[in-house]
């Protein structure tokens, strides 16, 4: 990563990497453009959601909700996929769906340009490396950057849309989020056609449906899903950036106190860490055992190839992720599903869940394909700290200690032939 020092704590950097508040965390985390102009074209507002344009978002998915159910949109689209095009019709208001149709467009080119210009500002902030806040501690809430699991975020909206959004830290997100599907739940009659589903009762959990209504909720618990999921792995870059810059400008500063050469009855003891809060604990552990700081060495390393993992696969490099195409053949299979449930045996509910999983499996069959040369299972392809600690032989026991209540990945005490030049 570029690294240029930002000295100045009075004047703010022209492209910042990130901020964090009451209401959440955002980032000009990379993003890949046309992955935030589908989303979009799923839903008007989802994209820019997606790019962490939130404010956007918002005003475009309540715009996209009422005027997409005054014109009926949703009731049309299922009644032509269904072959009957003289009632869908009949049902579209023809007013509304022309007023619909620029926004949506709007919505799509918009976030996909968007797109473009974030990840020339994540360019730019890499360059100019400014420093930003770790921490916000104020009355409403105290609101940490900190590692998460993705896979946590995803599976919570996978159970309610909007516990992710809340578990990563994006309160308002969070927020908003449950509201939209509380209510929209509500208004398509979902609860009783799920009851009406499980029990096997599938004509009267079809006839208890509200169609216009209904046919939203597949692509939003599909976003929901992955907005989580890609939300936190964005989150947790933005802890790896911070602490990369912490510990470069401590480097700096220790350089010209650090002495390279070994006295008699030392040792030096290497290690690697993941980026988390254990780096930091460690260093001020050792220098409170009395390790001078300038003999503590605390690095991040640096990749020198980005490969795409199917678990945790969105990394700081280009934003890209094997999810991106699962989530896309998750979001069309289920609402093929949920249109077609009507008229099948089953029901929307059961058919909507199983073009989810079945659209799901089928897209990364298909990453996994296209992509087989570039891809791991579950290793991190993100950059460790490494740590080379110099201290008196008396302390080696208690350093070795400290590394594993640490959480170190790993240490290495160098043998006494491997000394520095003098």
């Amino acid at each position: 990563m570029p690294h240029q020092k930002f000295e100045s704590a009075t004047i703010k950097p022209r492209y910042s990497k990130g901020a964090i508040s009451s209401f959440g965390s955002n980032s000009v985390y990379p993003r890949i453009p046309w992955v935030a102009a589908w989303w979009s074209f799923t839903f008007p507002g989802f994209g820019h959601m997606f790019l962490g344009k939130h404010l956007h978002g918002f005003m475009l998915i309540i715009w996209g909700i009422v005027v997409n159910t005054q014109a009926n949109l949703n009731l049309g689209i299922a009644l032509s996929m269904l072959g009957k095009f003289e009632e869908a019709k009949d049902v579209i208001n023809e007013d509304w769906i022309l007023l619909y149709m620029a926004v949506y467009i709007y919505s799509i080119w918009d976030s996909y340009r968007s797109a473009v210009e974030i990840n020339k500002s994540h360019i730019l902030s890499e360059v100019e490396d400014a420093p930003m806040t770790p921490s916000v501690i104020n009355f409403l809430d105290v609101v940490l950057l900190e590692k998460k699991k993705p896979i946590l975020g995803a599976v919570w909206s996978f159970l309610t849309p909007g516990l992710g959004q809340l578990y990563g830290g994006a309160t308002a997100v969070g927020t908003f989020v449950l509201a939209w599907w509380i209510f929209v739940t509500y208004k398509a009659g979902t609860i009783g056609a799920w009851f009406y589903s499980f029990i096997g009762d599938f004509s009267t959990a079809s006839a208890n449906v509200d169609w216009q209504w209904f046919l939203f909720l597949p692509s939003m618990y599909a976003f929901a899903i992955y907005q989580a999921y890609s939300s936190v792995v964005a989150n947790n870059a933005l802890y790896d950036i911070e602490q990369i810059r912490f510990l470069r400008v401590r480097d700096e500063r220790l350089t010209l106190q650090r002495q390279n050469k070994m006295n008699d009855g030392t040792v030096q003891i290497v290690a690697t860490f993941e980026h988390s809060p254990f780096v930091e604990m460690f260093i001020h552990d050792i220098e409170t055992i009395g390790v001078p700081s300038e003999n503590i060495v605390a690095l991040p390393l640096e990749n020198l190839e980005s490969q795409t993992q199917i678990i945790d696969s969105l990394h700081r490099v280009d934003g890209r992720s094997v999810l991106d195409g699962a989530m896309v053949s998750a979001t069309i299979i289920m609402l093929l599903g949920t249109i077609y449930g009507f008229v099948w045996k089953w029901g929307p509910v059961i058919w909507g869940l199983i073009g989810l999983v079945g659209g799901f499996s089928l897209g990364l069959i298909i990453e996994l394909v296209l992509q087989k040369k570039k891809i791991k299972v579950f290793e991190s392809g993100k950059s460790e700290v490494f740590m080379q600690v110099t201290c008196p032989a008396s302390m080696q026991k208690h350093l070795i200690k400290v590394l594993r209540a640490r959480k170190a990945k790993g240490y290495l005490v160098l043998p006494q032939r491997i000394t520095p030049d003098t």
